[in-house]
């Protein structure tokens, strides 16, 4: 009965635990465009850093824009004074409501409240402050949200930067390891083919059609070969690697690269392609953004060579009883105001006047700044349409020149096999064969490549982020 249920056992059980251990095993990752794209933009660690510096921008806009809340600061205070008419302890305390506007003026209120020995006293006062030259108006008051906020755009367009060259980073890795499986598949096809012309050459030395140099000779092609494939397989993995940490991917994952083959022939006008970047690549944007940022500093540093004068008006109401609600009678109060001009600065024309050429030398910068980011662009973009260009002719040469190659080959191995040849003249076409197939994948990848570089050097890669 016992090696019933042992065998009903192994039946059932243990080979569907070796079901699981391969389908486990099996699973690899499959990474298309669409997929390494996406996890790229998701889990990509630098990109996730530098995200995190447009949260950094938020909060400096809030802090700035935070100057402009109710102010209240709380105070109390506790003490023995002592005098000629009244000594004792004191005891009290009080807030001060203040409040910033965007305009320049600002207001506070503060009420305090003492508890003496035989009394209480209350204390009311109101200040009303107005800038009359240095931080009058709204451009002065609000220059550190304006600066904050130009941060932020600053911030948002190196993100969008950032996720390009990341987009191109990833398909460049996705292709580079098509390139070395390829490179890895004709390296061991090549193997195989110069294995095989060796093993016929030690047979015909045996049998005397040929001698010892031939042997000689397919052996250090041999090992040649073997080299080769063992660096192609060395590049697979160092590629993959790569690949793994574009993709934050832990670096034990496996996986399959799927990505389309096929090219399209560049026909975009060099004028055209330079016209599209200038209108949509972000960088101008930027360079304009930072030349209208420079104006506003400089306007400021023009508001900073004023002296601060400033209109005050105070207020203070004290009143003084054995009872708090009656210190706030009127006939139990004394109150008093003043109205004048006040000034708290340093005056400092020198300084003041070099910081107001430095702004505007920072103009001038800024323009010539503008001016080089337009010529880069061109020169970015002609490149690209270049280098498109010679892919295309690469490749419809190396269509021509494998032909020609496996023509070659094909002849040399019949008259290798009919004694009319020795091997050399086999394994020099062999690797002429291997080259030629090896340059078209490398053209015909580039090309790919390039086809997406010409796009994101036009603007046109992924949709431009609305700025304001």
């Amino acid at each position: 009965m016992r090696k019933w249920w042992m065998l009903i056992f192994l039946c059932l059980v243990v080979p569907a635990w070796g079901q699981e251990e391969c389908r486990e095993v099996n699973e690899r990752l499959v990474l298309n465009l669409e997929a390494a794209l996406s996890r790229a933009l998701n889990y990509n660690r630098q990109l996730i850093g530098t995200t995190e510096n447009i949260t950094n921008s938020q909060y400096q806009i809030q802090i700035a824009d935070a100057a402009f809340d109710l102010g209240i600061s709380p105070n109390s205070e506790a003490g023995y004074h002592g005098g000629s008419n009244d000594v004792g302890f004191d005891i009290g305390g009080g807030v001060n409501l203040s409040k910033q506007f965007k305009e320049g003026f600002s207001v506070s209120f503060a009420p305090k409240f003492i508890k003496s020995q035989n009394h209480y006293a209350s204390n009311f006062n109101v200040m009303f402050k107005m800038p009359l030259l240095r931080g009058f108006g709204k451009d002065y008051q609000l220059a550190g949200i304006r600066g904050a906020e130009f941060a932020m755009r600053s911030a948002r367009r190196n993100l969008y930067v950032a996720q390009i060259q990341l987009i191109i980073k990833t398909i460049t890795a996705l292709y580079d390891v098509i390139k070395a499986k390829k490179a890895v598949e004709l390296s061991d096809e090549s193997h195989q083919r110069i294995s095989t012309y060796y093993q016929a050459a030690k047979l015909k030395e045996k049998i005397g059609l040929s001698d010892a140099l031939d042997v000689y000779r397919a052996e250090i092609e041999l090992r040649q070969a073997q080299d080769t494939l063992t660096g192609a397989q060395e590049r697979l993995q160092e590629l993959e690697d790569a690949l793994r940490d574009i993709l934050a991917l832990p670096m034990d994952t496996e996986f399959d690269v799927e990505v389309h083959l096929t090219y399209r022939q560049n026909n975009i006008e060099i004028d055209k392609a330079v016209d599209l970047a200038l209108k949509n690549r972000t960088e101008i944007d930027q360079g304009i953004d930072v030349w209208r940022e420079s104006y506003r500093l400089a306007a400021l540093a023009k508001k900073d060579l004023l002296p601060e004068l400033n209109l005050e008006f105070n207020y203070n109401s004290h009143g003084k009883h054995e009872f708090l609600t009656r210190s706030f009678r009127s006939r139990n109060r004394d109150g008093s105001f003043n109205i004048g001009f006040t000034t708290s600065t340093d005056f400092d024309p020198l300084g003041d006047q070099i910081a107001y050429d430095q702004s505007m030398t920072a103009i001038n910068n800024a323009a010539r700044d503008l001016e080089q980011t337009k010529a880069n662009l061109t020169l970015e973009v002609k490149k690209t349409v270049r280098q498109l260009e010679r892919s295309n002719k690469r490749i419809l040469l190396q269509e021509e020149q494998i032909h020609s190659t496996q023509g070659e080959l094909h002849l040399a191995k019949l008259k290798f096999d009919r004694g009319m040849a020795n091997n050399f003249d086999v394994i020099q076409a062999e690797k002429n064969f291997r080259n030629a197939e090896q340059t078209y994948w490398t053209a015909l990848i580039d090309h790919i490549i390039g086809e997406y570089q010409l796009l994101a050097a036009i603007g046109l890669l992924i949709d431009k982020p609305c700025i304001e």
